[in-house]
C-alpha cells in the first residue's frame, strides 16, 4: 500500500491541487480578505475627506488678535491639511492595490483558467505513459499554471497572518483615535461652540445695518425735497418763459427769441439737468435701501433662531471676535494632535497593502527563474540571437 503510494505521489498531489482549485476555497478567503481591507481602507479615506472637509471650513475663520492683528486659521493647519491630502494619496494607491488583487482573483477564478490548470495536470500525468521526452516542460506548465492560480491567494494567506499578528488591531486602534475626533460639521458645532460670540456679531451687523438704513433714509428725504424744489423752480422758469412769449407768433418764439428768453432756456435746461442727477441719486439710494431692508430681515432672522456655529461660517460669517481665539486655537490644537495617527496609519496601508505584495512578487519572481533557469534578460538575448542566427 505504502509503496503503492509513493510510486502515485505525483498522480496524488496533482489532483488534490486540481481539485483545491475547483473548489476555491483559499480564492474565496482571499477575496473575503481583500473585500475586507477594502472596505477598511474606504473608511479610513473617509475619515481623511472628513478631516479636509473641516480644515476647509475653519480656514475661512479670521481671529482679531490685538496687537498681532488678523491671525487666519488656515495658516495653523497648513501641517495638518498637507499630511491629510498625503495621507488620501497613499490611501487611493493601496484602495488601488487592493482592487488589482481583487481582479486577479476574479480572473483566477474563471472557468478557463480551471480548465487550463487541470489540463496542464493531466498532461503531466499523461507524460508517465507516452511522450516522455516532454515530462519536464508538462511539469514546469503545470507548476506555473500551479503558481498563478494560488499566487494571490498567498498574498492574502500572508497578509492575513501579518493582520492577525501585527497590523489588524493598530490599524483598528489608529482608526478608532481619528474617529473619536470632532471632524464633522454636527461634531464641529458640539466641539466648537461659537453661538454666543456669533450671537454678538450678527447683533452688531445688525446694528450697523440699521445705522446705514438711518443715513440712507436721511439721503432720501433730502434728496427727495431736492427734487420737490427743482420741480418747482423748473415750473417757474415755464411760467417766465410762457410770460415772456406771451402775444408773439410761433414763429418768432422759435426762431428769434429774445435774450431773456435764451436766458430762461439756459437755466431750465440747467435746472433739468440737475434734477435728472438727483432722480438718479435717489433711484440709487432706494436701491440702497432695499439691499439693506433684505440684509435686516435676515439678520433678524439669524438672531431669534438658533445660530450654527458650521452654518455661520459657511454662510460668511467668518470673523470671529476676540473672546473666540481660545475656542478656536484649543480646537486646531486638538485637530493637529491627529498627526500620529495620520502617520501611522500611512505606514500600516503601506506595508499591508503595497510592501507585502512587492515582497511576494519578488519570491514569484525568483521561483520562476529557479524554475525555468532562464531570466527575462536572457529569453530576450536568446530570441535575438535566434532570430538573427
Amino acid at each position: 500500500m505504502l509503496d503503492a503510494l509513493k510510486r502515485n505521489k505525483d498522480v496524488l498531489i496533482v489532483l488534490a491541487l486540481v481539485v483545491f482549485a475547483w473548489v476555491g476555497v483559499v480564492d474565496q478567503y482571499a477575496e473575503q480578505y481583500i473585500n475586507a481591507s477594502l472596505v477598511s481602507a474606504g473608511a479610513s479615506f473617509g475619515i481623511a475627506r472628513l478631516f479636509n472637509a473641516t480644515i476647509s471650513v475653519l480656514s475661512t475663520i479670521t481671529l482679531n488678535v490685538a496687537i498681532v492683528g488678523s491671525v487666519q486659521i488656515g495658516e495653523l493647519l497648513d501641517p495638518l491639511n498637507d499630511l491629510v491630502e498625503d495621507f488620501s494619496s497613499v490611501m487611493k494607491y493601496a484602495i488601488s492595490s487592493l482592487l488589482i488583487q481583487k481582479l486577479l482573483v476574479e480572473i483566477l477564478q474563471t472557468l478557463h483558467f480551471k480548465v487550463f490548470l487541470s489540463i496542464s495536470g493531466v498532461a503531466f500525468l499523461g507524460t508517465r505513459f507516452v511522450f516522455s521526452r516532454y515530462r519536464a516542460l508538462a511539469y514546469k506548465v503545470f507548476l506555473f499554471a500551479v503558481i498563478c492560480k494560488f499566487s494571490i491567494a498567498m498574498v492574502a494567506v500572508a497578509s492575513s497572518w501579518v493582520d492577525e499578528a501585527f497590523i489588524d488591531d493598530a490599524v483598528q486602534q489608529e482608526y478608532a483615535a481619528l474617529e473619536a475626533f470632532p471632524a464633522s460639521p454636527d461634531r464641529l458645532d458640539e466641539a466648537l461652540d461659537l453661538s454666543k460670540e456669533i450671537k454678538v456679531q450678527v447683533a452688531r451687523e445688525l446694528e450697523s445695518e440699521q445705522a446705514k438704513r438711518q443715513t440712507l433714509l436721511l439721503q432720501s428725504q433730502r434728496l427727495t425735497q431736492d427734487e420737490t424744489d427743482q420741480l418747482a423752480q423748473i415750473d417757474r422758469v415755464e411760467e417766465a418763459l410762457a410770460v415772456a412769449s406771451e402775444g408773439r407768433s410761433g414763429f418768432s418764439v422759435l426762431f428769434d427769441k429774445t435774450a431773456e428768453e435764451r436766458a430762461l432756456e439756459r437755466e431750465r435746461n440747467q435746472l433739468l439737468t440737475q434734477l435728472r442727477r438727483i432722480q438718479r441719486n435717489l433711484n440709487d439710494v432706494e436701491d440702497d435701501l432695499d439691499n439693506v431692508d433684505d440684509d435686516i430681515a435676515e439678520l433678524q432672522d439669524r438672531l431669534k433662531g438658533e445660530v450654527s456655529t458650521f452654518a455661520s461660517i459657511r454662510n460668511g460669517f467668518s470673523r470671529i471676535t476676540v473672546a473666540a481665539k481660545d475656542k478656536v486655537t484649543g480646537y486646531v490644537a486638538t485637530l493637529n494632535q491627529s498627526i500620529d495617527h495620520f502617520l501611522n496609519m500611512m505606514a500600516l496601508f503601506v506595508l499591508k497593502t503595497m510592501i507585502i505584495p512587492l515582497l511576494f512578487l519578488v519570491i514569484m519572481y525568483k521561483a520562476c527563474v529557479r524554475l525555468w533557469g532562464i531570466t527575462p534578460a536572457s529569453a530576450v538575448t536568446k530570441a535575438r540571437e535566434a532570430v538573427e542566427g
